[in-house]
C-alpha cells in the first residue's frame, strides 16, 4: 500500500488539495512534497503509514495497493456539470469506465469513480474510455 493523492484540481473545487502541507509535517518517512500548491506522494519511500490520510483536511488522500496501475485523480462528489465548471480533468459519475470494465472493478458513487483493487486486472480500458481522463496511470 501507498497515499495517493488526487491531481489537486482547481482551487474552485472543494474537493481540491488546499497544498497548506498538513500531510507534508506528518510524514515521518518525507514522502510528500507539495508542488504547484499540491501534495505529491514519493511512491519509493512511502510506508502507507496513514498519517497523511488522519491530518489531510478535506480526507483527499487515501491508501492504494503499491502495485496499482490506475488510479482515480479526482475527489469531487458534485454532479457532472459543477464538477466541469470546477475542473477540466473532473470525473463526472457518466459511468463509461464502469460499463466498460470487464472485470467489475470499476464503481461510480457519488458522481465518482473508485476501483476495487482487488477485481481490478490491469487491463486500462477504464482510463482509455474516460471522456474527461479522471483515470490515471499510476
Amino acid at each position: 500500500m501507498l497515499s495517493f493523492v488526487p491531481n489537486g484540481g482547481a482551487k474552485s473545487c472543494n474537493y481540491g488539495c488546499l497544498g497548506y502541507g498538513s500531510c507534508v509535517q506528518a510524514c515521518p518517512f518525507d514522502a510528500i512534497f507539495v508542488e504547484n500548491g499540491v501534495a505529491v506522494v514519493d511512491k519509493e519511500k512511502c510506508k502507507a503509514c496513514g498519517k497523511c490520510v488522519e491530518v489531510c483536511p478535506k480526507k483527499l488522500i487515501t491508501l492504494i495497493p503499491y502495485d496499482a496501475q490506475y488510479a482515480v485523480a479526482c475527489s469531487s462528489k458534485d454532479k457532472g456539470p459543477v464538477t466541469m465548471k470546477d475542473c477540466k480533468a473532473g470525473c463526472i459519475g457518466c459511468q463509461l469506465c464502469k460499463k466498460n470494465c470487464a472485470s467489475g472493478a470499476v464503481e461510480i458513487t457519488d458522481f465518482n469513480a473508485t476501483i476495487d483493487y482487488d477485481k481490478c486486472v490491469g487491463c486500462g480500458v477504464c482510463m482509455e474510455k474516460c471522456p474527461r481522463k479522471s483515470i490515471v496511470t499510476h
